[in-house]
């Protein structure tokens, strides 16, 4: 190792690299990934770096630009508006007051008509700017009298505006065109102050080039205001004159307007090409903004790609270096850690090997071959040839991990004897720890699995085992054990059984086993078996029985890796569930193997946690793991009364399994549950089906149909469950001891973790306490699991006698797993424990009569089989 260190140093920098170019060991790379991915940060930054200036020079600008000047223009307009409207006001104002004056009310009261001329002519010395000034006497018929010609008025225009006035009727100001130049002319009616019934009209007009000199613009070059007067045609049209101007413009989009009060005048103002190049906003500081930050984009990544290469040789060249050495190794890319704890722990086994002592004679004749720990197999599961071997900080290699432990037993090929036959259960394998799965039964079962594994051409396989005091003496002879017979192990530690389910999909591993009690007592341990992704059933069982009565066990020496599986697991929970608004939760996790996980895993969705029990202890101090067991969520139901949570859930001894509490501290039977979950599922999934054991209530058949699922009734038990999930495609599957099965988002196998976020999730969405969602389901009258105590030996022989000696003749009966009767009013069920030495039993009526009757006739039929049973209900 030392001289490849040295070798490398002398050879670094004599031949460029060279990407795609195999060197003497086959070893090239294809292509530069660091390139790529600074072209693609590249692309990342300037993207939307380019979309942001495009959007400020294309978008922004322009409608900056177009709000100062609609905001300038709108202001000019208003302005020169306000001062035509002042001058008419004004205008009119003194036509009034001139009109008071001694020599204008001698020509109103006057009947002669001679004097009027000279009255005009010295009042019109009061109104320099009008072009013109008449006063027209009203008659005695209350009008302006046009009986002998027009008065000496202009046109039709003045004659209208003089006999609408004399009518009484406020008029405007109206402008017309005469001898070629535009006039505008204004008319006030003014009476005697002293005789009523004199009274005359004042017409006034103005040349409009005294207008368009009060439109005169500030400032020669800001643009042209134009007098605009608007009208309605005969033909219904409307019209636009321009009846007096000043300033030079072209009228465009920038043309602005204001309305003159009192008239059908209107100021417009078209700002010049000058005024519009004042207000523009120069580019040339955004267009210098954008080639600036381009450049900073890409000098920032030109430096990553010149100095991060440089980093890595010299951090490469350090942990080599290291390699063979035991002293601690800093480094200053992380991602490099790995690969210099997978350096050294190949570099330091290396030596080890090539100084390890010659090996042992080979074994007498007849004599077994003690396993070679952990030695010399070539691998042929990646993840034993990846990061995934490390399991800790340790210099050592994990092939040191089990040296100390004692070698698994020699045990008789093909004698059975003295094993317990009631351990080998319809799924599972359980007993007794002590007495009864004793490391010589243990090592015999292993032998028998990894045999049958092998054969399936399951190479590796995952072992897991829960908190119990145990579960560590049993993992040990069960690894030992595989090993033997060539598997190699994938050990994720202490975690709650749906994380061994999960690992089977995560990892590229598709076996396991799970060391677990489950929900039974703590001097209770089992094996829970899942090869190629199946858990097995009974089927499996005597499968494993049949290889340990044979002794064709296969050999080998396997290996053992360590994966830590817990922060996949919660990264595949946190992408699914989406929590809409927080919830309170109590979590009971009985002291079992989600005591660290579970709160820590609600926590990261956004609930508030409430913990009771959680810690891990294998003698289970809180209460028995058994959540099927209502006594055991008294304590539960109390802490989120008094917390005021939304909800609590607890787990069984290994997770699979969950009870739920409501607010109120009601235990809702885990049928009821189901029902919220087939509603919220089928509602998606029109059609869907829902798969649920016998123990489960009459009403969830009804809820699925109603809802556009197809209910499908089969076997207690998770492993017949999950082969009837996968033999429909159920999306949905449930039993009424607490495992859930989601098929839809999921991945069908039974979590109460999963199960319990599904729920938060559901709640947090619809916005309805979880007391208000059950109240909605049909009430009924029901029993929890009733536990009668039957002998393993006489349980099954038991349910055989009661099947073919029953009559229920006023129900229908179903013997797919023990004896179940429907009623018209309810329903009862007596079946086998897959699970315990005992019968179990449940009953649901409509009425407390009707639930009495149901039992009644259920003791009457188990006690004409067997008088001496002891019923408990």
């Amino acid at each position: 190792m030392l001289k490849f260190i040295k070798r490398k140093k002398a050879n670094k920098d004599d031949t460029p690299r060279k990407a795609a170019t195999a060197g003497p060991q086959g070893i090239s790379a294809s292509g530069n990934a660091l390139q790529k991915i600074t072209g693609f940060a590249l692309l990342a930054v300037l993207l939307p770096l380019l979309l942001a200036f495009a959007y400020l020079i294309f978008l922004r600008q322009p409608a900056l630009e177009e709000q100062q000047v609609d905001r300038i223009s709108t202001s000019y307009a208003l302005e020169q508006a306000t001062i035509i409207h002042r001058l008419f006001s004004q205008l009119q104002l003194r036509i009034r007051s001139a009109a008071l004056s001694p020599l204008a009310l001698s020509a109103i009261a006057s009947t002669s008509e001679d004097d009027l001329p000279l009255v005009e002519k010295a009042m019109l010395d009061y109104f320099p700017e009008v072009a013109s000034l008449r006063i027209i006497p009203i008659g005695d018929m209350g009008t302006a009298d046009f009986s002998e010609g027009n008065q000496g008025l202009r046109n039709h225009i003045e004659v209208d505006l003089v006999r609408r006035t004399s009518e009484g009727e406020e008029t405007k100001p109206e402008a017309y065109r005469f001898e070629d130049r535009w006039l505008t002319s204004l008319a006030a009616k003014v009476t005697h102050p002293r005789i009523e019934d004199r009274s005359a009209v004042i017409l006034v007009t103005l040349d409009n080039e005294q207008l368009s000199k009060q439109l005169k613009p500030l400032g020669e070059s800001n643009g042209r205001f134009a007098l605009e007067q608007m009208f309605v045609t005969p033909g219904g049209q409307d019209r636009v004159d321009v009846i007096a101007e000043n300033g030079s413009a072209t009228v465009g989009p920038s043309t602005r307007y204001a309305e003159i009060p009192d008239t059908s005048w209107r100021i417009s103002f078209s700002p010049s090409d000058q005024l519009m190049e004042t207000l523009s906003v120069d580019p040339v500081p955004l267009y210098t903004l954008l080639a600036l930050m381009v450049l900073a984009a890409f000098g920032s990544l030109s430096i990553v790609l010149i100095l991060f290469p440089r980093k890595l040789d010299a951090e490469i060249e350090h942990l080599v270096a290291a390699a063979d050495q035991k002293t601690p190794l800093s480094l200053s890319i992380p991602e490099l850690v790995p690969l210099a704890k997978q350096l050294r722990r190949a570099t330091l086994r290396a030596l080890r090997q090539s100084s390890a002592p010659p090996a042992a004679a080979a074994p007498k004749p007849g004599q077994e071959e003690p396993p070679r720990e952990l030695q010399g197999t070539q691998l042929t599961n990646p993840l034993f040839q990846s990061k995934n071997m490390l399991d800790d900080d340790s210099d050592e290699s994990l092939d040191l991990d089990l040296a100390t432990s004692p070698a698994a037993p020699e045990v008789p090929v093909a004698q059975e004897s003295g094993f317990p036959e009631h351990v080998f259960r319809a799924y599972d394998i359980r007993g007794n720890a002590e007495t009864e799965l004793t490391d010589e039964l243990i090592t015999r079962i292993a032998q028998a699995i990894g045999s049958i594994a092998g054969e399936m051409g399951e190479q590796a396989l995952i072992i897991a085992c829960d908190g119990r005091t145990s579960s560590p003496r049993i993992k040990s002879a069960l690894v030992r054990a595989l090993m033997g017979t060539g598997r190699d192990i994938i050990d994720i530690g202490l975690v709650p059984t749906p994380l061994l389910y999960f690992a089977t999909r995560h990892l590229n591993c598709r076996s396991g086993i799970m060391i677990t009690g489950s929900h039974n007592p703590a001097d209770q341990n089992g094996l829970k078996i899942v090869l190629n992704q199946q858990t097995i059933a009974a089927g499996g069982i005597q499968q494993i029985r049949a290889r340990m009565r044979s002794g064709d066990y296969s050999t080998g020496n396997g290996r053992m890796v360590r994966e830590d599986i817990v922060p996949a697991y919660k990264e595949e929970v946190l992408h699914d569930i989406a929590i809409a608004m927080p919830l309170k939760i109590v979590i009971d996790a009985g002291n079992g193997a989600t005591s660290d996980l579970a709160p820590r895993l609600f926590e990261e969705l956004g609930c508030e946690v409430e913990r009771l029990n959680c810690y891990v202890d294998g003698r289970f101090p809180g209460h028995p793991p058994d959540t099927s067991n209502e006594a055991n969520l008294a304590d539960l139901a109390r802490t989120v009364v008094e917390v005021q949570a939304d909800f609590g859930v607890a787990f069984d001894g290994d997770g699979d399994r969950l009870a739920v509490v409501t607010r109120s501290g009601h235990i809702i039977r885990s049928d009821v549950l189901l029902m919220l979950y087939a509603q919220d599922v089928v509602s998606r999934n029109p059609g869907a089906d829902v798969v649920f054991d016998v123990k489960c209530s009459r009403h969830l058949s009804s809820l699925i149909t109603s809802h556009g699922g197809r209910p499908v009734l089969w076997k207690t038990g998770h492993a017949f469950m999950k082969e009837k999930m996968q033999e429909t495609g159920a999306l949905l599957g449930g039993e009424f001891s607490g495992h859930m099965f989601f098929g839809e988002r999921w991945f069908g196998f039974d979590d109460g973790m999963y199960a319990a976020a599904r729920l938060a999730e559901i709640l947090s969405t619809h916005g309805e306490s979880l007391d208000e969602a059950i109240a909605k389901f049909p009430a009924t009258v029901n029993t929890p699991e009733i536990i009668i105590p039957v002998p393993d030996s006489y349980k099954f022989e038991l349910m055989e006698k009661l099947i073919a000696s029953a009559e229920f003749t006023s129900g229908k009966v179903n013997t797919m797993d023990g004896i179940r009767v429907d009623f018209n009013n309810g329903w009862g069920l007596v079946r086998a424990s897959n699970t315990g030495p005992a019968l179990t039993a449940r009953f649901e009526a409509d009425t407390e009569d009707g639930l009495e009757v149901i039992q009644e006739e259920f003791r009457a039929q188990i006690e004409l089989v067997d008088p001496d049973i002891e019923l408990n209900f």
